[in-house]
Parts: structure tokens; sequence; C-alpha cells
């Protein structure tokens, strides 16, 4: 009866560690993941802001025909390595 109590009792410590270390676990995991969330707002503006920046210095240009007859041909080049 001794052996028996005592392996409940190793059995029942083995499951309550497993539960502390499975809650100090997640609460890394969820303090990280707030943590990290002002990082990608920071992250989000910067991006939102160079992106703008590149809108602003985009300029139209206007293809001379020479360039557009070089650029079929370069993609009826490729589409034919493609194929082949």
């Amino acid at each position: 009866m001794e052996e028996n109590s005592r392996r409940k009792f190793f059995k029942a410590a083995a499951a309550a560690v497993g539960v502390v270390a499975a809650a100090g676990y997640t609460g890394k995991v969820i303090s990280r993941s707030i943590a990290s969330n002002g990082d990608a707002n920071a992250k989000y503006a910067a991006d939102e802001a160079s992106q703008e920046k590149a809108v602003k210095e985009n300029q139209l240009i206007v293809m001379t025909d020479e360039e557009k007859q070089q650029r079929l041909e370069d993609l009826l080049n490729f589409h034919r390595q493609e194929t082949a």
C-alpha cells in the first residue's frame, strides 16, 4: 500500500511540475507577444513612410520606340527560353 501511495505522490508531483512549467512558458510567450506589438507598429509606420516617399518621388517617363522594342524582344526571348 505504501508503494502505491508513493507512486501516486510522484505522479501528482510530476504533473504539478508540468503544469507550472507550461504556465511559465505561456506567460513568457504572451509577454513577448505584447512587447513585440509595439515594435510591429513602429516597423509599419516606417514602412508606410518609405512607401509614401517612393510614390512622391516617382515620375512618369515616356519610353522611346527603341526602348519599347528592346523590352518586347527581351520578353519574347525570355519566353522562348522558358518554353524550350
